[in-house]
């Protein structure tokens, strides 16, 4: 391993020792996130981690500049999310906390312009046939009746083996609370093929994820990540696997869109496609993507820390907590931060 190999062990050592306490004197960070509206497909490829699987080629299908970008700093508590991309129904500049959201006189059935837009000027060309196909199915999603301002990004990837796949996601919108149900912006995800059958991504009750039903239980206004904190709100991180695919080249499509009108914006953060062996199952469930566990295994300790260099002398893009396109010492700094604060219990 490079950090024996380079400094040994027991400078290595002193000097994690050196920056805990710099950490813990400092306490933990809290920042908000930062986002790169982004058309480039290889920002965007890179920025899904993806582990286990090659992916080919993203294409961006429907949508326009200002749209798509990748996203660093979900790291504060209680939701958190490690770097990944965004998209959105409107511009994604604008996702970080919004200070007239915290006015005492807001009023949440008028979000502010800069998560309040329209994206295409004519808004009965910004929707996808198959969105609209799927939507249009009794029960898929919420008084349904056209979609408009889709953001739609085509991930092709190879896999050598047969395996599952899985991807981290949360999804968040400010139609929530006032206008759930009757502008019912959903996040749907199609594998190999675009049909309604092809959607992948479900929530508790078998229906595409959405403002609605599907934050009933889910849904937290305590994020301060984003523009998406209180009143707004989220659906806390969750997790969807797909059934054991075969071995070779498959199609994953991510849509976001806004239904029955193209204002008050929503978005979509996504990570971490990866495989998950096994035979799969299928589903949409409730987890933590939560930095500190490095080492994804379900506890935070001395481990995650070991993990997480090892990455970082390795160079891996996952110990590129910052999300700058680097891996360098301010993201020790940062996944210090993280790893002192801990995991949701």
């Amino acid at each position: 391993m490079k950090l024996i190999q380079t400094i040994g062990p027991l400078r290595a050592c002193a000097g994690l020792a050196a920056g805990f306490a710099a950490a813990a004197a400092a306490g933990p960070a809290h920042a908000s996130i930062e986002t790169v509206p982004t058309m480039d497909t290889q920002a965007l490829r890179a920025a899904l981690h993806p582990s286990g699987l090659t992916i080919d080629a993203v294409i961006i299908r429907n949508g326009v500049p200002g749209q798509f970008g990748t996203y660093s700093g979900f790291t504060t508590l209680p939701v958190t999310i490690r770097n990944g991309i965004v998209l959105s129904t409107g511009d994604v500049t604008n996702l970080g906390p919004n200070p007239a959201m915290q006015d005492p006189g807001y009023d949440p059935a008028s979000p502010p312009p800069e998560v309040n837009n329209q994206m295409v000027d004519f808004p009965e060309t910004g929707g996808t046939p198959e969105f609209n196909a799927y939507g249009s199915v009794p029960g898929h999603i919420e008084n349904f009746n056209a979609c408009y301002d889709v953001a739609a990004l085509e991930v092709r990837f190879t896999l050598e083996e047969d395996s599952a796949v899985k991807f981290d996601f949360i999804f968040a919108s400010v139609e929530y609370p006032f206008w759930t149900s009757q502008f019912t912006d959903a996040f749907v995800v199609f594998l190999d093929g675009t049909a309604p059958e092809n959607q992948i991504a479900f929530d508790a009750s078998g229906s595409a994820v959405q403002v609605g039903s599907s934050f009933a239980g889910l849904e937290t206004t305590a994020d301060v990540n984003t523009a998406f904190s209180n009143p707004h709100g989220l659906i806390h991180h969750l997790t969807t696997t797909t059934e054991r695919l075969d071995s070779g080249e498959h199609v994953l499509i991510f849509e976001v869109g806004d239904v029955n009108d193209h204002i008050l914006d929503s978005a979509v953060f996504i990570t971490g496609l990866r495989t998950a062996g096994g035979n799969g199952g299928g589903g949409t469930e409730p987890s933590d993507d939560c930095i500190a566990d490095f080492d994804s295994s379900g506890a935070v300790g001395v481990p995650d820390i070991f993990a997480f260099l090892a990455d970082w002398f390795e160079r891996e893009s996952d110990a590129d907590i910052n999300g700058d396109g680097q891996v360098t010492v301010p993201d020790i700094f940062d996944f210090l931060a993280a790893w002192f604060a801990g995991c949701p219990s």
